[in-house]
């Protein structure tokens, strides 16, 4: 009796432990412009000098349901207009295209030092974060 109750709980287990290996949408930096070879490199890295371009890749395992996206980036600790300790930097909304179903790739550039966190939300669900990812800039 002890076998099959161990048996039934190992079984649950597994069960729950596998619905949730879902992929997820990520964030990822690099110091060069995003291309296929660019993705496996070691450039990959979240850490930039100030002026810099910062080049980041916005992955998503499935389509989106409406193809808009706003992203925001946050300084933490931020000096002047803080919002729970964090100041916003920068924001875009963007439309992809149809090309651009599981991805989006740009680069922005930031003249000042500090940790940063992006943040991409769907437009359609503007308070729920797809992903955020933290980088940061110094001299």
């Amino acid at each position: 009796m002890k076998k099959l109750i161990l048996f039934l709980v190992t079984v649950l287990i597994f069960c729950f432990n596998s619905a949730q290996a879902k992929e997820k949408t990520f964030i990822l930096f690099n110091k060069h412009p995003i291309t296929n070879e660019t993705i496996t490199s070691t450039s990959n890295t979240n850490e930039f000098n100030s002026g810099e371009r910062i080049y980041y890749l916005i992955g998503f395992p499935e389509k989106l349901y409406k193809k808009s996206l706003l992203i925001q980036i946050f300084k933490v600790g931020g000096d002047k207009d803080e919002r729970f300790g964090h100041e916003i930097v920068w924001g875009k909304r963007v439309k992809l295209k149809t090309q651009q179903h599981n991805f989006y790739t740009d680069y922005i550039v930031i003249n000042q030092n500090g940790v940063f966190v992006m943040k991409v939300y769907s437009r359609d669900y503007p308070t729920k974060i797809l992903t955020s990812a933290n980088f940061y800039v110094k001299n």
